[in-house]
């Protein structure tokens, strides 16, 4: 009986490590988009077949999966916090899509974007200077970076969507992103 209490208790302290470490990387806690938007958003993040869409801290996968119920449209989800990460791993697998859907215990910001057409994430102030600048640099003209929430400093969305009673908003950007005036912008979008 004590070994089992000696397992659990090292292995509640090795969660607790991974979260530490996620947050003390990233700077972002782990945060869920409210599930009575995701349909929205889903309509939003929009793809068809041949579709790759990428969530930056995917958290337990289930918006990715929301956003990839049609047919043909791929997701890749990014995830730090190891508890967190077997939590969407689980929900993938358990819900059939390992073959569409595939989520990474790595740092978004160590992923390619070149293949990428929608980056959806849901995560704080303090990153998204560094959001905006990885995707503008490595995504595609024409494609989408989608953010609940929270403005990218000095771009100008290419529409906002209100959402729930709130109001939250959902900002939706186009690469290369338009700037603000007097805003400097290092990007070098794909062509």
């Amino acid at each position: 009986m004590w070994l089992l209490v000696v397992i659990l208790i090292v292995v509640a302290f090795l969660a607790l490590l991974s979260s530490l470490y996620a947050l003390a990387v990233t700077g972002v806690p782990v945060v869920r988009t409210p599930a009575e938007f995701l349909p929205k958003i889903a309509a939003e993040v929009g793809g068809g077949k041949g579709t790759t869409i990428v969530d930056a801290g995917c958290g337990d996968a289930r918006a990715l999966l929301a956003f990839c119920t049609t047919a043909g449209v791929r997701g890749r989800g990014y995830e730090l916090n190891g508890p967190v990460w077997l939590a969407g791993l689980a929900r993938v697998l358990f819900a059939g899509e390992a073959g569409r859907v595939k989520v990474y215990w790595k740092n978004f910001f160590r992923c390619e974007l070149e293949d990428v057409d929608v980056v959806y994430c849901h995560l704080m102030p303090a990153v998204m200077a560094r959001i905006g600048a990885k995707c503008s640099e490595e995504m595609r003209a024409g494609t989408r970076l989608l953010s609940y929430l929270w403005e990218v400093p000095g771009w100008i969305p290419l529409k906002t969507v209100k959402l729930g009673s709130r109001q939250d908003p959902l900002f939706v950007y186009e690469i290369p992103p338009r700037c603000q005036e007097n805003v400097p912008l290092d990007y070098r979008p794909k062509t």
